[in-house]
């Protein structure tokens, strides 16, 4: 039931009490439910790379230099002008690994190419690309990230969590690009039956202004079309309202598992050698959390492996060694958490922030998950159900790995591993009163 422009009951309608000349509409047998909250994505980023080679749909490394050949000359791109692509899966990808500088230097000889992996936090890069990046056999590795190198020690284009090596020579969006990225997220949100987005997006996907003054500027000019939160801290033009709002600090303790920087206490099951890595400056982490919660502003905190789930569930215990009650700090990801971390976080009220496309994508026999954790820790990711029947508040996002909302309720309803699904009553609830949560 709608009054006003709020959802004042939702349910049967036997159980609900129906005001006087209330307008009903009979949906003829069809399923309405709340527009739909997508908790992670990096909307503003997302937006203006819709214009970028998509590399979602590609099945081989041919494939993707199909693509990539096909992107430059349909375009006519000029030599030395930047490629910018996103998207591909090694995991999809007939041959089962990188794409590297060697493959990619068959079709761009002439324009430096930078191609990010699906989950942001690997990308590729051309030999073009590299010389002007700088990027040598004598470049260390930056602080919490890795420059992949051959037996010569020459680097073979892929870099892990390394995306400050890169940012600086691309050139940035243009202002209009951000605002029409908005027009374009917006409106494929809609498709899919999301209204509201939280935009998790990192300080160095776009500068702070660049990442407000768009969201500002849409809602005062009624273009904004969507309910947007922006987790960074509020812009001094801008205070927020229901519709647009700020003023969450996100940091991060890890990478991925597609990169194999998400940071675990044992080693990947593909690669002994290591554990992941620590992404940023884990000292300022410390002083920025205690710093936002000081200032009763919000926390948000990226950790995906077991061991980055445990720094990140210890930074929030530090910070409410000052008590405050009305917080709502959530961990993003909180894929691979131990069980002793999951009572912790439990004690502590902390939100799980989860994208169950995730396992949709990755967690089937043979997936990614396995192949990095192997089949017996592979049963304790993603565990939907267990963090519900403990009271969790669990929103569900997708960090863009598709968004899309009723692939995400799919993939939690048919968890690979059974003991971890959850109904679809439940998923709808993780993804609109969670998400509002």
């Amino acid at each position: 039931m709608i009054r006003g422009n709020k959802i004042a009951a939702v349910g049967k309608r036997s159980a609900t009490k129906i005001p006087a000349g209330a307008h009903v509409i009979d949906a003829s047998g069809r399923t309405v439910v709340p527009g739909l909250i997508d908790s992670h994505t990096h909307f503003l980023s997302w937006g203006y790379r819709l214009g970028h080679l998509q590399l979602n749909e590609a099945d081989s490394i041919k494939d993707v230099l199909a693509r990539l050949k096909h992107y430059i000359e349909s375009r006519e791109l000029p030599e030395g002008k930047w490629v910018q692509g996103r998207g591909w899966d090694d995991q999809y990808l007939r041959e089962r690994r990188y794409p590297n500088k060697y493959d990619l230097d068959k079709v761009s000889p002439d324009n430096p190419v930078v191609l990010t992996r699906v989950c942001g936090h690997m990308m590729v890069l051309n030999s073009l690309a590299l010389e002007l990046c700088n990027i040598t056999k004598d470049t260390p590795n930056p602080r919490g990230g890795v420059i992949d190198k051959d037996d010569q020690n020459d680097p073979t284009g892929v870099l892990r969590d390394a995306r400050g090596l890169v940012s600086e020579y691309i050139p940035p969006p243009t202002y209009e690009e951000l605002r029409q990225g908005i027009r374009d997220a917006a409106s494929l949100a809609h498709s899919l039956g999301a209204t509201t987005i939280h935009d998790a997006s990192r300080p160095d996907e776009a500068t702070v202004h660049n990442s407000t003054q768009p969201y500002v500027d849409a809602h005062r000019e009624g273009d904004l079309g969507i309910r947007a939160h922006v987790m960074t801290w509020y812009p001094r033009e801008w205070s927020g309202d229901e519709w647009l709002s700020f003023g969450t600090l996100k940091i991060g303790i890890d990478g991925s598992m597609g990169a194999q920087t998400a940071l675990l206490y044992e080693p990947y099951a593909n690669d002994p050698s290591t554990r992941g890595v620590y992404v940023g400056d884990q000292e300022r982490n410390k002083r920025v959390v205690q710093e936002a919660h000081g200032m009763g502003g919000q926390i948000a905190i990226h950790a995906i492996g077991d061991r980055a789930v445990n720094e990140a569930v210890s930074r929030i215990e530090e910070a409410l060694a000052v008590p405050r009650e009305d917080h709502r700090y959530r961990i993003e990801h909180f894929e691979y958490p131990t069980d002793e971390d999951i009572m912790r976080a439990r004690r502590l009220g902390i939100v799980a922030s989860m994208q169950p496309n995730f396992v949709g994508e990755w967690a089937w026999p043979g997936g990614m998950y396995e192949t990095r954790l192997g089949k017996e820790r592979n049963r304790r990711s993603n565990p939907y159900r267990r963090l519900l029947d403990l009271g969790f508040h669990v929103p569900f996002g997708s960090d863009g790995m598709p968004f899309h909302p009723l692939y995400g309720i799919w993939s939690a309803v048919n968890h690979p591993n059974p003991e971890s699904r959850i109904t679809v009553e439940e998923a709808v609830r993780c993804y609109t009163l969670e998400g509002a949560y």
